[in-house]
């Protein structure tokens, strides 16, 4: 990890993990999307009562050192979005699954808050510790909510499930934490199989996000 020269506009786009796997299978990426993040600035340093005036308020958020784009990251926590979708968030019941049985089902029904009603991409990290029901390969899928099924597993492991507005673009995560099955021998970190996509997706929708600034990565 490092630090980005703000001395002048940059911006620091690489892939992660898994868009190398995608290259690597000689896959294309078909990049439709992406997400904006400034999570590693902290506004609480914005500061009203600069002796300087209003013009320096922000000078030490400004003048704060950005850090590199990293292959490791999953998820943003936060994103950058447009005006009329501030304070919007995608909620569901519960963000994390913990001691889940083998073959044990999760509901996923996600709503957005502050925004119109949309549907979702359900991105699941590592299909060898859960999969969405009826799609036993496939680590995305777009519809108004996702049945979750506990694959069985050698070893206790814990994956990722990232819940994405089509329309809004704003995403929340959650974490799934899967029991070992002493009957079972797959390896939790074993090559995952497929990575296909499937959408259920009702007329006129469409998926759009950007913005300026921040850090994005595939």
């Amino acid at each position: 990890m490092g630090f980005l020269d703000n001395s002048s506009i940059t911006v620091d786009a690489i892939l992660t993990k898994r868009g190398r796997e995608i290259l690597s299978e000689g896959g294309d990426l078909n990049i439709v999307k992406f997400a904006l993040s400034d999570e590693e600035v902290d506004y609480t340093l914005y500061d009203v009562t600069h002796p300087n005036g209003t013009d320096s308020y922000g000078a030490v958020i400004e003048n704060m050192s950005l850090l590199e784009a990293t292959p490791n990251r999953t998820n943003f926590r936060s994103f950058l979005v447009d005006n009329p979708l501030s304070g919007a968030k995608v909620v569901l019941d519960s963000l994390n699954y913990t001691s889940v049985d083998t073959n044990a089902n999760i509901a996923l029904n996600p709503s957005t808050t502050g925004a119109p009603a949309e549907q979702y991409t359900f991105t699941i990290e590592n299909t060898n510790i859960v999969r969405a029901s009826g799609n036993a390969s496939g680590k995305t899928q777009t519809a108004d909510s996702l049945n979750l099924v506990a694959q069985s597993i050698n070893v206790p492991a814990t994956t990722t499930v990232t819940v994405t507005g089509v329309t809004s673009g704003i995403s929340n995560v959650i974490t799934v934490s899967v029991k070992a099955d002493p009957a079972s021998n797959t390896d939790p970190n074993q090559r995952q199989r497929g990575g296909g996509s499937t959408r259920t997706r009702t007329s006129g929708q469409s998926a759009q996000s950007g913005g300026a600034g921040g850090r994005g990565s595939y």
